[in-house]
């Protein structure tokens, strides 16, 4: 199984896949590793989404997860080749996401429990 580090290196990679494809003026990323959860929100300024896309992502990110396969989504995230469904292999890694216009720009969050060691 992924160690937290590397789960969280190659999410971002994704999301920032994800974020930069619309060209934003800037982005803002926290990570907050909490002690039951890891949670990830990416913000950008100068891209506001349909209501659609929004929607559209928030199913994406919220499939179900798999944790007997977290190596192997591990792998394929930031292949640019899967995009607009990278947020799918996301969704199969964390615990839920939100994805959501705010104030002249997006705001995307992630998070999942932590695994016990």
């Amino acid at each position: 199984m992924l160690r937290e580090k590397q789960k969280i290196i190659r999410v971002m990679d994704e999301l920032l896949n994800y974020m930069l494809r619309s060209h934003p003026a800037e982005i803002t990323i926290t990570i907050e590793e909490l002690p039951d959860r890891v949670q990830m929100t990416v913000e950008d300024i100068g891209v506001q989404l349909s209501e659609a896309d929004c929607r559209e992502a928030q199913r994406l990110l919220n499939s179900p997860r798999h944790n007997e396969m977290q190596d192997y989504y591990g792998g394929l995230a930031g292949e640019e080749s899967l995009y607009p469904q990278n947020l799918r292999i996301v969704g199969m890694m964390v615990d839920g996401g939100r994805l959501e216009n705010c104030e002249g720009g997006t705001r995307l969050s992630i998070w999942w429990e932590t695994e016990s060691t």
